[in-house]
């Protein structure tokens, strides 16, 4: 039986991963098997997606949209192990720049994610510990309204006040992926079948998980593409990073190098709860 299956997106933002997932997850469950649900690096932005901004303020914890759905849903109580790192993004003040004179440059900044971070958590799955992190250099560039609710938040979740590139580095370090693994190895010993969603359009969100997984699943709008043969995925990747350094983690690099398994069209659905025929597809060519 597949024990982990990764879904990986196509698209930067709404190939429809955390919609695929929530599907799949109820059906696998219908048939009798423990689920788990493992999101290892989620973001989110606090304009577009107040509603999980207000759920984190509720719960004492910064939460992303995906993962609140993921606890309301399938009804996960424990979103600091579902989801380890968590990074809110924030509107830059577009204001500040026509004050200036500079919309070109609020135009570029928008294309850099890196500008917009302000908030992460780091959930230690080793230690049990959960920290809070304040990106203050991103956090002046925000409207006023915004960067109030901001320091509200942190000050009642005690976050600390670092360096934008000092928690880069964390994300990119072996400390941070073995805590990935850790968190997953937790979750995989209360599944029977877990399922991992990967981080916006990265095939994986960290090379290592690779060894653990039995299938990746590639979500596009309308359509979903299977490949089980995990090893040509690997040897694919570390071919791309060569070329294109961490670019080369894009699905879509993968998928130009090397044909899906199968591809399956998805139904138009009006919730995540409702059922699709595809995943019952999905799971026979699983073998669950």
């Amino acid at each position: 039986m597949a024990n982990t299956i990764l879904v990986s997106g196509l698209l930067t933002y709404d190939s429809g991963k955390t919609w695929f997932s929530i599907g799949l997850a109820k059906s696998i469950n219908k048939k009798g098997y423990r689920i788990g649900v493992f999101k290892p690096v989620a973001g989110h932005n606090l304009w577009s997606q107040y509603s999980s901004f207000l759920y984190s303020i509720k719960n004492g914890i910064l939460v992303g949209e995906d993962v609140a759905k993921y606890s309301v849903i399938l009804g996960f109580s424990e979103p600091h192990i579902v989801n380890p790192i968590d990074v809110l993004l924030s509107p830059l003040d577009p204001v500040s720049y026509i004050a200036t004179n500079n919309i070109s440059k609020y135009f570029i900044d928008l294309e850099d994610q890196f500008k917009q971070m302000v908030l992460a958590r780091y959930s230690n799955c080793f230690t049990k510990t959960i920290k809070h992190y304040i990106f203050r250099e991103n956090l002046d560039k925000m409207p006023p309204m915004i960067q109030n609710l901001l320091k509200s938040f942190a000050s009642n979740v005690s976050a600390e006040e670092i360096e934008l590139q000092s928690f880069i580095d964390l994300l990119r370090s072996t400390e941070s992926e073995n805590n990935l693994e850790e968190c997953r190895r937790i979750i995989c010993s209360r599944s029977d079948v877990t399922i991992v969603e990967s981080f916006n359009d990265a095939i994986t969100p960290y090379l290592r998980l690779l060894d653990s997984v039995s299938a990746v699943v590639v979500v596009m709008p309308t359509a979903i593409a299977i490949y089980t043969d995990i090893r040509k995925i690997r040897e694919a990747i570390i071919e791309n990073i060569n070329k294109f350094g961490e670019a080369g983690f894009k699905t879509r690099q993968v998928l130009m190098k090397i044909p899906p398994e199968r591809i399956l069209y998805l139904k138009l659905r009006s919730s995540e709860a409702e059922a699709d025929e595809t995943f019952d597809e999905v799971m026979n060519i699983l073998q669950l």
